[in-house]
């Protein structure tokens, strides 16, 4: 009986020694514990893991216009080009967002949301804010808008290109005024204005109401871009012999021949500089520069009453404003 026991425990033991020679050592694997398994010692020690939300709430304000879409994207811990999320959605009054615990720097305003919206007339808009562990952030409301329109250049006497400090430049439609400034010591200015004055029919950059000479006015046209530089020449160009009159009103007749009742070629505004060559009792006879676009002028003769014109003080070429030292 104990031989046949020993010979049924030899053959299983070559069996399984068969087994483990055919699969080898890799396919050997240890017992599986589905139930947690305790040791009985004392202290029992539990560990819990807990796994918390980060909820972002940014409210947003849109100036004038509101873009159709958006796209949100949310950088952490100073990297701004791989975002943790990106969410493109309808344009909505307060962003929301859901992010995993511990993701965002909680130190210093290294985290960063990318306001993009999804229309070529809006400005991106970026916000920096500082995260917490877990919970609710509630940022400050942001505010939306169109790019701005903006011009800058210099405003210079056509006669010798000096510049000119503290010339009136604005922005208008029709006849309103939207923004106002004057150039700088150096005869630089830049005018900004909101976007949505992009497509107005009737936008027109002016210059030069505080001088004696006729305005500056160029009609604007933004549809290709929402910058542009504009330089910004005033008065009678060198081409102007003296002596040199400009006109005292609006309206005022300039005729083909000195008689009664002649052909009136223009009626020229108030500032229109004359080059006047002939003198009579009761009339000038002079040129004018007109305009013939690209910056192209060419002069006409004609006559005007002296009533109608004063001479040009080149001493001061600004409105009431005798102690100013501008000159041509």
């Amino acid at each position: 009986m104990l031989k046949r026991s020993f010979n049924r425990l030899f053959l299983v033991g070559e069996i399984l020694a068969l087994l483990g020679i055919m699969t080898g050592c890799t396919m050997i694997k240890g017992p599986l514990y589905p139930d947690t398994i305790y040791n009985n010692r004392q202290p029992l020690i539990s560990v819990t893991y807990e796994y918390g939300e980060i909820e972002v709430r940014l409210p947003l304000n849109y100036i004038g216009a509101i873009p159709d879409n958006i796209m949100f994207e949310v950088y952490a811990q100073g990297d701004t080009i791989n975002p943790i999320i990106s969410i493109l959605q309808e344009a909505p009054r307060v962003f929301l967002v859901y992010l995993p615990q511990g993701v965002l720097d909680i130190h210093e305003k290294a985290n960063l949301i990318r306001i993009i919206p999804q229309d070529s007339n809006f400005q991106p808009v970026d916000v920096r804010f500082q995260g917490i562990r877990f919970g609710q952030i509630q940022l400050p409301p942001k505010s939306i808008g169109m790019k701005q329109l903006i011009v800058s250049g210099k405003v210079f006497l056509n006669k010798n290109g000096n510049t000119l400090a503290g010339v009136d430049v604005s922005f208008q439609n029709f006849d309103n005024v939207i923004k106002e400034i004057r150039t700088n010591e150096s005869g630089n200015f830049q005018l900004a204005i909101p976007g949505e004055y992009r497509y107005a029919k009737h936008l027109r950059l002016v210059s030069g109401n505080n001088l004696i000479f006729k305005s500056f006015k160029k009609m604007m046209d933004f549809s290709e871009s929402f910058r542009q530089i504009v330089n910004i020449g005033v008065g009678p160009s060198s081409t102007m012999e003296e002596p040199l009159y400009v006109t005292n009103r609006d309206n005022v007749h300039f005729r083909k021949h000195p008689d009664i009742g002649s052909e009136t070629l223009f009626l020229l505004e108030r500032g229109e500089a004359i080059s006047v060559k002939r003198v009579t009792p009761g009339e000038y006879q002079g040129s004018i520069e007109v305009s013939l676009g690209h910056d192209k002028n060419v002069n006409l003769d004609g006559w005007i009453y002296r009533s109608d014109v004063i001479l040009l003080d080149v001493n001061n070429i600004f409105k009431n404003e005798p102690t100013n030292d501008s000159t041509l």
